[in-house]
């Protein structure tokens, strides 16, 4: 069987804690880069806008997109104290002018994929046709492919390394006890 010692002495039954904090601490940094990066994803392939609609007005939130980078496009809104009696309506509106989707809003928040077919900027369009102002978060770009496996990733890390950082720490205090008495 293989020995991962790495030629360190430790007797049976003693934990050195400096190691489990030395690791621990690498967990947490890596954890911390793959949210970051995650982010990076997430900003570089989404284009958002957030607006107050008046009663019978629409916002528009751009993005230019090209089938050859992903075909897979999404598009996302989220109303501020969404009510069951709020009529929002958003459409995909692809560089032509053609409506690639359109859709009545029941849940919030909502989102939807669409298919992303030709080079130019498409448009998402989300009108208020209810009977009062809302403030709505608009977003359209390409769904980040892998986005869902490194953020789970980075959670798992990050929760490996705090906890390991915990684990470290009472050993640490506990063979400290030991040395003083």
């Amino acid at each position: 069987m293989a020995s991962f010692n790495l030629g360190l002495k430790i007797e049976k039954g003693v934990t050195n804690p400096k190691i489990i904090l030395v690791a621990s601490t690498a967990l947490v940094l890596i954890g911390i880069a793959l949210s970051v990066y995650q982010a990076q994803l997430t900003v570089e392939n989404l284009a958002n806008q957030e607006q107050k609609l008046a009663i019978g007005s629409q916002m528009v939130v751009s993005k230019d997109m090209d089938p050859n980078k992903d075909s897979r496009g999404v598009y996302s809104i989220q109303v501020t104290d969404f009510g069951s009696d709020d009529k929002v309506k958003v459409s995909v509106i692809d560089p032509y002018g053609i409506y690639v989707t359109t859709k009545s809003i029941t849940k919030n928040p909502f989102q939807d994929f669409f298919n992303v077919s030709i080079n130019g900027t498409y448009k998402l369009q989300i009108e208020n046709n209810g009977n009062r102002e809302i403030q709505v978060l608009g977003i359209i770009g390409y769904y980040p492919v892998g986005i869902d496996t490194i953020d789970m990733v980075g959670f798992v890390v990050l929760i490996a390394g705090l906890s390991g950082l915990a684990i470290g720490m009472m050993y640490l205090i506990r063979n400290r006890r030991r040395n003083i008495s």
